[in-house]
């Protein structure tokens, strides 16, 4: 992404004290968390000890008032007219505020000890708010009998930027880097104004129009918010650089898998306001397929689909899906592609996430419904009903899939062969180390292996019926598992460059710069394979669609990281970090029941996620699972709610985790760091993971499955997937060799 000078600094300003208004600087020193001395007093309500909110109506004269900082002690001021000015703790001054509020108040700096809490902010965004000069003049346009003034928004830093159409350009500076003087900020989210802007501030009239006409315009968004990634000083006059790239006006996604609902989200959180279509063959919205092979328990109810993008979720980030509706054909000249129903849809954009199709075996299927292959929600509940008449099954593909069946399968006490063409299991993927466990581990489980044939099967009535090396064997059901061919039928008539998969570079950009391709069904540019690589996980799902997103924005994505697989089966989870060479030897190997091995350039390890991480991380130029700083936790959750006691716990040790029941909230797992004590909901938010099986990195809490690492004290996830929510935090509180929790009240 090249980068150059978008424009400059106007307007700096700093609020030493929330909802009041501030003061106007000529230069300003900036950390991580913001600009030096903004917002770091509150006026506080001496009876109910919360912080005031001016969207209240008892509230409402706040911003009224006026804070500053003392150039000379650096104490912060306020004044009720902008002449006399008095100290944030003089008693004269929380009178004078009382009278003029008509509630007793003072004013207190966050974090200070009040009667029984402790002051809070009221939220947490990132700690600079930039606002376009641009943004203001077309406020103006709109709305000419009103006084749009910069102080109505409370803005850090005001910007004259280069503008290209209509929106807002700081809109532009969303999901991607930038600088200004020597400052490195990242624009994360739009800026949501409340009623607070209409109400009467000190030098600027109250009007209501200017929210309503924000809801209409803007989607009640007016400006951005800013991450610091340096410390620095800002000066006006200080120069913009950045790549104020012009955001196409439609994108059309084909695919609503995990890769096409990924991409959708990914564009939505970048601050992307144009149009999405998401197209899928499926009745479901885009969901997650690795779990489909992982539980078929025909004594329950039809497991829940792992979802990447509710239907709730499409509507409220203006997401158009169109499921059942198939995507025939693409006019490239056009940019236009056309549904099996006759509708055609214009794009900017196009972004093919098919997938695949599973791979059958010709002349096998006559109608009987015994034959079965997984790739969707459908096949696999149909598979599941199949098990309650079945007491015998084939699979053929002795790979990941073939044995997640079989596991599944053996938990409901059905009889399983696995037929394999290769002598051992996964020979495509794993080393023979690791395959000869696997297989050890399915023997003890009761599963019959018949590797390095070439079987003949005939589907009958009430039977399938396989044949080899002149033996004749017969079984209730029969799973195809050998793999999957990319649905690059679409492309190929399209003229798009493909090879077993759509050939793509890393960001998932095609022949075609206007067309990207994202999942299994693209097949990346590799420095290590000529022929590119067809990735088929659960991760490159989710980062080549975060890539591909950012890239259509003329943005900088996410670093690549190592790639990494795991999977489910009986017990023990397999975790792999890095490419997998089938002929590589162990450079070292911990052995036992559980056992980790470290090769050169990747890492397996059964049910040692906190070893196969570590290797990871240690591999990674740019690591996606690395901490930052020192990893402390943010503020633990407030004593507020129910304070229980906790009959059952007991000291830990230092980095112990510990699973309890506690009612009503459910499973919780306890951690000890030092001499604290945290609790988050045992379940990770965005997968069927148990928390208490996972491992700690600093102050962090790290998924078994996906690596996902949530804060101890706020549940807040870091490297997480994408719409990942937090974990549930509580707070824990130890008395001598007690323990109690406060459960917060309901509601």
């Amino acid at each position: 992404m090249t980068q150059s000078g978008v424009g400059s600094v106007v307007a700096i300003w700093r609020y030493p004290v929330s909802s009041l208004a501030g003061e106007k600087l000529p230069r300003a020193h900036i950390t991580e968390r913001g600009l030096s001395g903004d917002r770091q007093f509150a006026i506080i309500d001496t009876e109910t000890q919360e912080t005031v909110q001016p969207a209240k109506k008892v509230w409402g004269r706040v911003p009224r008032l006026l804070s500053r900082q003392d150039p000379e002690d650096g104490q912060v001021l306020v004044s009720l007219d902008g002449k006399d000015w008095l100290h944030h703790d003089d008693p004269q001054l929380w009178k004078q505020l009382s009278t003029f509020l008509g509630r007793h108040v003072s004013v207190q700096p966050y974090g200070a000890k009040l009667k029984d809490r402790i002051a809070q902010h009221r939220y947490s965004l990132s700690p600079i708010h930039l606002l376009s000069r641009q943004a203001l003049d077309a406020l103006k346009r709109i709305l000419p009998g009103s006084i749009i003034d910069e102080r109505r928004f409370r803005p850090n830093v005001v910007v004259d930027l280069k503008s290209e159409g209509g929106k807002p350009p700081e809109l532009n500076l969303l999901g991607q880097e930038f600088s200004i003087g020597n400052l490195r900020l990242r624009g994360t989210q739009p800026c949501g104004r409340c009623s607070f802007t209409t109400l009467e501030q000190f030098g600027v009239p109250e009007d209501r129009s200017v929210l309503r006409t924000l809801i209409t315009q803007y989607g009640k968004n007016f400006g951005i918010y800013c991450e610091v990634l340096n410390e620095g000083w800002l000066e006006l006059g200080d120069e913009v650089v950045a790549d104020l790239h012009s955001a196409p006006s439609s994108i059309v996604i084909v695919g609503a898998g995990q890769a096409g609902g990924s991409t959708a989200r990914v564009l939505r959180e970048c601050g992307y306001e144009g149009s999405i279509a998401l197209f899928g063959d499926e009745p479901h919205p885009p969901y997650e397929r690795p779990p489909l092979s992982k539980n078929f328990a025909v004594d329950r109810d039809q497991p829940a689909l792992t979802s990447v993008l509710t239907s709730a979720e499409a509507e409220a980030m203006n997401v158009n899906v169109h499921l059942r509706e198939t995507v025939v054909h693409i006019d490239r000249s056009k940019r236009i592609v056309e549904t099996a129903s006759g509708m055609e849809y214009p794009y900017d954009r196009l972004v093919l996430a098919t997938g695949g199709t599973a791979r059958r075996l010709a002349k096998l299927d006559r109608g009987y419904g015994r034959i079965h292959y997984i790739r969707t929600a459908d096949d696999a509940e149909r598979l599941r009903r199949a098990f309650k008449n079945a007491a015998s099954m084939f699979v053929l593909g002795s790979g990941w899939l073939g044995l997640e069946v079989a596991a599944a399968v053996r938990k409901n006490s059905i009889d399983v062969t696995l037929f394999g063409r290769d002598a051992r299991l996964c020979a495509k993927a794993l080393p023979e180390v690791a395959a000869d466990y696997l297989e050890r581990v399915h023997v003890e489980n009761g599963v019959r292996f018949v590797l390095g044939k070439e079987p003949r099967f005939t589907e009958h009535a009430d039977h399938v019926e396989v044949v080899y090396d002149g033996k004749v064997e017969k079984a209730d059901l029969f799973v195809v598992a050998i793999g999957i061919v990319a649905n690059d039928h679409l492309a190929r008539r399209a003229g798009l460059d493909c090879r077993d998969g759509i050939l793509t570079d890393t960001n998932g950009a095609t022949s075609d710069p206007e067309i990207f391709a994202v999942g299994d069904v693209s097949r990346q540019s590799s420095s290590a394979r000529l022929d590119g690589i067809r990735l088929e996980s659960w991760q490159n799902a989710t980062e080549q669609a975060s890539r591909a997103a950012h890239a259509m924005l003329g943005r900088d994505g996410p670093s690549l990281p190592l790639p990494r697989f795991w999977s489910d089966q009986y017990d023990i989870t397999i975790h792999i970090a890095g490419m997998p060479d089938p002929s590589a030897i162990p450079q070292s190997a911990d052995d036992g029941p559980y056992p980790f091995w470290q090769f050169e350039n990747f890492a397996i390890g059964v049910n040692r996620p906190r070893e196969v991480h570590q290797f990871a991380i240690s591999q990674e130029q740019a690591s996606v699972g690395k901490l930052n700083g020192n990893g402390s936790p943010g503020e633990k959750p407030a004593a507020k709610g129910t304070r229980r006691h906790l009959p059952d716990m007991r000291p830990l040790r230092e980095g112990q985790l510990e699973r309890i029941h506690v009612e009503p909230i459910g499973e919780i797992v306890v951690a000890r760091v030092g001499d604290e004590y945290f609790g988050l909901q045992d379940r990770c938010p965005h997968a069927e993971a148990s928390l208490s099986e996972g491992f700690l990195e600093g102050r962090r809490l790290v998924c078994p499955l996906h690596f996902a690492e949530f804060d101890l004290a706020t549940g807040t996830p870091y490297n997480a997937p994408k719409g990942c929510s937090k974990a549930r935090s509580f707070l824990i509180e130890p008395q001598g060799d007690q323990f109690f929790i406060w459960v917060p009240d309901a509601g």
